[in-house]
């Protein structure tokens, strides 16, 4: 008999080893289970098992991705040695998470707590930049701009470091983010040209950190984002908001649809147009979401087709399908926009689409003489199917029409153009299904 199955048996039953269970626990965590991971190793600690070192900066991670950062703090403090950059650098993070739960709290104490942990977030940062992680210097101006508030500190410890290295693009990205909050404060305050000077040194700072960190990061285009809005440069500010979406781990259309929103509405058109093609060309059932999020879905998906003109303009017509189907695809209740969005698929030859963006528009406006002949041709010209049907809404069409001729008197130009229009088209289009003409323009 083969020894082989009784070889498998024993290994599966062998004790797994420091190393394998630490990359067990990396896994559980990267599939999103942390407080499985912090049992595993908190188990492996107790037990002795594994690198002492390795284990207590995993299971650092695992507990400040648990939400415990109180628990990681007691976890690292063994190692926060100096010259032990990682534990450091770790002990400083943790210190800084800790303050923000605090803050979260609310209240006098909360804050006077939760300025304390920052300020050990930054000794613990600046430390682990003395022991040769440099970016954690940097990540010490991160928490005295965005959690002590101290725009001016940050900035000098930016300064501090691109002495050293003049292409530290974490010292960029950090001297950058200063620039855009002292931008942000002067336009508070009313001094424009102050705002407009900062905002000009953020764009420089940004851009030449985005380069040095090799075009990957979110951080910086994020920032330019907003830059660029503030400059009233609308495709610039679109473009970033683009990248920045296609940088991070999940796609995240927050700045690319308000932007759309807001350009859109200010008629703003080309921009607006160049949100809506990103948001659709990266993921259309995204947008769809964002618009069923609104308070009133109609006037949202009314205001973003604005940007369609562009597209329509420049013959990007299966483009502006596109964008009217995750539109459509919300529910809007406006029957104009399911009619532009019938024709849309139509002359991009998607005829089933199109047909049933025509009888979404009928079902909102059921006695509209030239959506019953609109539809009716999408049957008889371009489908050739369900004849019966095409020939009953075309007779509708001008029984429809004709009740408005008899009242003509009572009619805007307007209306009576579009009867007349109706009662004409429905009239030839009725003659030519009944002499077997199937193919349009014949």
């Amino acid at each position: 008999m083969s020894l082989l199955p009784l070889l498998l048996a024993l290994s599966l039953l062998a004790p797994q080893s420091g190393a394998d269970k630490l990359e067990q626990a990396r896994a559980r965590m990267a599939d999103g289970k942390a407080d499985e991971a912090e049992r595993l190793l908190s188990e492996m600690l107790a037990a002795g098992e594994g690198d002492a070192h390795d284990v207590r900066l995993l299971l650092a991670d695992a507990q400040l991705a648990a939400g415990a950062p109180d628990r990681a703090l007691e976890t690292l403090e063994p190692i926060a040695k100096d010259d032990d950059p990682a534990a450091l650098r770790k002990m400083g993070e943790a210190f800084r998470a800790n303050g923000e739960r605090v803050a979260a709290g609310g209240g006098r104490r909360a804050k006077d707590d939760a300025e304390f942990q920052f300020g050990q977030a930054v000794t613990f940062l600046v430390r682990a930049g003395k022991a040769g992680d440099a970016a954690a210097d940097a990540q010490a101006g991160f928490v005295e701009l965005y959690n002590l508030g101290d725009a001016d500190a940050a900035r000098e410890r930016a300064d501090k470091l691109l002495k050293r290295d003049a292409q530290d693009g974490e010292a960029l990205l950090l001297r950058g983010c200063a620039h855009v909050s002292a931008s942000w404060a002067a336009s508070q305050a009313g001094d424009e040209k102050m705002a407009k000077a900062e905002r000009e040194k953020a764009v420089a700072d940004l851009t030449a950190a985005d380069a040095a960190l090799g075009g990957k990061r979110p951080e910086p285009v994020f920032q330019l984002a907003w830059l660029h809005e503030q400059s009233g440069e609308a495709e610039k500010a679109v473009e970033a908001a683009a990248a920045w979406s296609d940088r991070l781990p999940h796609k995240d259309f927050s700045r690319l649809y308000q932007l759309a929103r807001r350009y859109a509405g200010e008629r703003q058109l080309a921009a607006a147009s160049s949100a809506l093609v990103a948001m659709v060309q990266r993921d259309a059932a995204l947008l769809t979401e964002w618009v069923k999020a609104e308070e009133d879905v109609t006037a949202a998906a009314v205001s973003l087709s604005w940007g369609l003109g562009p597209l329509v303009d420049s013959n990007r017509g299966r483009v502006a399908k596109d964008v009217l189907a995750a539109l459509c695809a919300a529910g809007p209740k406006d029957p104009n926009l399911w009619n532009d969005y019938g024709l849309m698929a139509r002359d991009a030859n998607a005829f089933d689409e199109s047909l049933r963006a025509y009888d979404q528009a009928l079902v909102l406006r059921p006695d509209d003489a030239n959506l019953m002949n609109d539809t009716a041709v999408i049957l008889h010209y371009y489908l050739h199917r369900d004849y019966d049907r095409a020939q009953e809404l075309y007779e509708k069409a001008i029984e429809i029409a004709d009740e408005l001729l008899d009242k003509r008197d009572k009619l805007t130009p307007e209306a009576l153009a579009l009867a007349e229009k109706a009662k004409k088209e429905a009239t030839d289009n009725m003659r030519n299904l009944a002499q077997g003409v199937y193919e349009w323009g014949r």
